[in-house]
């Protein structure tokens, strides 16, 4: 067994490199360490592109003309002979009129449309563009390509052909990887490059051989094999994919890769995107005949099921210039399918998956969508299931209805009617209306702003209980709120830096309901937070109404640099004072004393962004047990887009005792030249144990680079999984398409963004 996995991993192995290499990586990311000024490195230098009626002419000038009869002429010193698309110079050059065609010797340098050569000696024909050259060097400008070659031949059907050749995108002086072959045709008509009889070198070490090759001259996507990527997982054991990469047309492609999983068996998952002059969209789909680990004798004992796929749908589609149309998809053949295929800890705990169409109506101020929604719940553990929307019907919209003075009224409607579903048959269930217009006169000043609103929300159910109908009242609500602030400012005069302090004023006036016969389909209790402070509902959604008598206050401080606006550093600390207790709550079992309170908890936040250093902190002061309830701290340092430090601390306090305390580091940082160490520690104090942990390590040089990624976490049913991921990228011949290295690590390391 271990001999037929071990050949099989070597034909895969021996079959990687792209026969015809899909090219779709950022060039001037990826090259950006390659050195401009190497002394083996040929400059492209764009030739002379001549008008229409000289696009026959050929210019010659050399330092000393020689006449040999009537038709040959020698041409020698900085001799320069200009074409249309077409740059040659060279020291000595002898021109034939009758045949056309020009020898030429000694420091040949040519520039073309799409590529600059060196030689010793070679010959041009000048009618036909037909050429020869000995001891060349070459240089591909889109493929970021150098070779080297002891014949090449200019064809006149655009080809050229080199012979025993050797190519890489590394500098020529410092090849740390190329490819030689017997034969290397280069055809700028299909921008494509034909290798035969290749051998793949790694520092000078030959490790592949390939009969033919192909690959893009540019930036063009063509078809072909990816790079493959391999990793272990504990749930799927050793992994390889090879990714073929379709160009379907110039609007479409997919990628289509072959997974072997050793503890599961094989895969096969496609990839498609398309683009249509209205339209744009995805479309994915992995599918596994036979799980290896399903039991046949036990099947009962088995969360998944045998044959396992998934499918994820969306599109955009604009079908006016006012009315759009959006659809989404998403299924799994099982509730286990993410977690035992997933390869991070974000898609390993997803609870629900979304379906969904909506169509959007937009003019001037105004929009209206008719949406449905479905929710597919793989959480088998969840209680509180969400509801599904056939359909949702809305209509928002302002207007600025008159002008008066610094200042203008405004009014504004929401409105909503929607049926509401749910799989659990003994759930309420129904429809519900709801209108919430609105009335506001914002007014400011230089320093100051005022803003007065007025509201009423109003909402009608028509409800059903196991086919009962349920008696709920119409429920109106009138909303009043007063906004206002003023704004202080202290210039520091040995400094261009800027202090404001802005204090602000908020009085809300909600009266209160019973809405306790409401079930709330989609409504839930808000997080607080300091914008907590300035809302006009306390719960999401409109279930629930939050009653309200109540005086915000709160303080704001800024410190601004006056010669490019730019904030270093906010504080903003503030709290609610209730004149009435909060009565509505979001079940009726909630015990009315918990909102009892006078005045809330003080919520404060400290930012700063100095240079490349960024901190966030926030905390929820509770006054009447003087402890945090939530604390939550986050310290940054970006040197670049690849060099980062993260390092954050989270607390919550649930009232039911199930604290959340969290320390989180994580980091990308280049350590020694090339080499960059990367990793995340997410752990919970509160359980004492780790959430995740990413380690790896990445080598990047001018023209290649190797990830080496390893990780652990834990799934929603606290299970741990381990990846091991390899991740490596010939630049300018492709990267791996499996994109899931790099995924991870951007989920693991917030402002990490790598090149590939």
């Amino acid at each position: 067994m271990i001999l037929k996995h071990l050949c099989l991993y070597s034909i895969l192995l021996a079959t990687w490199p792209p026969l015809l290499w899909a090219n779709n990586l950022d060039y001037n990311a990826l090259f950006r360490q390659c050195p401009a000024d190497s002394a083996t490195l040929l400059t492209h230098h764009a030739p002379p592109a001549f008008s229409a009626s000289a696009i026959d002419t050929t210019d010659i000038s050399a330092e000393q003309v020689i006449n040999s009869g009537k038709t040959t002429s020698i041409f020698s010193g900085n001799v320069l002979i200009e074409r249309h698309l077409l740059r040659l110079q060279t020291d000595q050059a002898t021109y034939s009129r009758d045949t056309q065609r020009v020898d030429i010797s000694g420091n040949i340098h040519i520039d073309t449309e799409s590529m600059a050569l060196s030689a010793n000696k070679g010959w041009l024909n000048l009618l036909n563009n037909e050429g020869e050259f000995n001891a060349s060097t070459y240089y591909i400008p889109e493929a970021h390509l150098s070779g080297s070659t002891p014949v090449i031949r200019v064809t006149a059907d655009n080809r050229t052909i080199l012979t025993d050749t050797q190519f890489t995108t590394c500098p020529l002086n410092q090849p740390d990887w190329s490819l030689g072959a017997s034969t290397l045709i280069l055809d700028q008509n299909e921008a494509t490059g034909t290798a035969k009889h290749t051998v793949f070198r790694l520092k000078g070490v030959p490790l592949l051989y390939f009969p033919w090759i192909q690959f893009p001259l540019g930036d063009e996507r063509r078809s072909g094999f990816l790079i493959p990527s391999i990793g272990i997982s504990s749930s799927r054991g050793l992994e390889l994919a090879a990714p073929i990469y379709w160009n379907i047309a110039p609007n479409q492609d997919a990628i289509i890769t072959p997974r072997y999983m050793r503890e599961r068996g094989t895969m096969l998952a496609t990839d498609y995107r398309y683009l249509t002059r209205s339209s744009q969209g995805v479309f994915n789909f992995e599918y596994l005949n036979n799980d290896a680990q399903f039991d046949e004798q036990a099947p009962d004992k088995i969360l998944f099921d045998k044959q396992r796929y998934l499918i994820h749908f969306k599109n955009q589609s604009k079908i006016t210039d006012n009315l759009s149309l959006s659809l989404l998809a998403n299924t799994v053949s099982d509730d286990e399918y993410l977690r035992d295929m997933g390869s991070n800890i974000g898609v390993s705990n997803v609870t629900h998956l979304e379906k969904n169409a909506n169509l959007k109506y937009t003019f001037d101020n105004w929009n209206a969508g008719l949406l449905t929604q479905s929710f597919e719940t793989i959480d088998t553990t969840l209680t509180n299931r969400p509801y599904q929307r056939l359909p949702q019907i809305t209509l928002r919209g302002k207007e600025e209805l008159l002008e008066i003075d610094n200042g203008y009224l405004q009014g504004s409607l929401e409105s909503e009617w929607v049926e509401f579903a749910h799989e659990n048959a003994a759930k309420k269930q129904g429809s519900r209306f709801f209108a919430y217009p609105k009335l506001s006169l914002p007014i400011e000043g230089n320093a100051w702003f005022i803003k007065p609103t007025a509201g009423y929300y109003y909402s009608q159910y028509d409800i059903t209980e196991n086919d009962d109908k349920l008696d709920i009242e119409d429920r109106g609500l009138s909303v009043l709120s007063l906004d206002s602030g003023l704004f202080f400012e202290k210039d520091y005069a040995s400094s261009s830096l800027i202090q404001t302090l802005e204090p602000r004023l908020y009085y809300l006036n909600v009266p209160f309901e019973d809405q306790a016969a409401i079930p709330p389909f989609d409504t839930s209790e808000q997080s607080f937070s300091f914008s907590s402070l300035f809302r006009e509902n306390r719960f999401t959604g409109i279930d629930r109404i939050g009653d309200a008598n109540q005086l915000t206050l709160a303080l704001s401080s800024r410190m601004l640099n006056s010669d490019n606006g730019h904030e270093l550093m906010n504080f903003s600390i503030g709290r609610i004072f209730y004149f009435d207790k909060q009565r509505v709550t979001l079940t009726d079992t909630a015990d009315p004393a918990d909102t009892s309170a006078n005045a809330s908890d003080i919520i404060a936040e400290l930012g700063f962004n100095l240079n490349r250093w960024k901190a966030r902190a926030t905390t929820q002061w509770n006054r009447q047990t003087n402890e945090a309830d939530k604390r939550n701290i986050l310290l940054s340092y970006a040197a670049s887009e690849k060099a980062v430090f993260n390092m954050g601390y989270r607390f919550f306090r649930d009232p039911r005792d199930d604290n959340l305390e969290q320390t989180d580091v994580s980091f990308a940082w280049p350590f020694a030249r090339n080499y960059a160490l990367l990793g995340r520690w997410n752990y919970s104090l509160t359980e004492q144990r780790n959430l995740q942990t990413l380690i790896g390590l990445e080598y990047e040089s001018c023209c290649w680079a190797l990830r080496l990624v390893s990780q652990r976490y834990i799934t929603d049913d606290t299970e741990d999984r381990t990846n091991f991921m390899f991740q490596l990228v010939l630049k300018g011949f492709g990267g791996s398409a499996n994109k899931k290295t790099t995924n991870s690590l951007k989920f693991a390391i917030p402002g990490y963004q790598p090149d590939f």
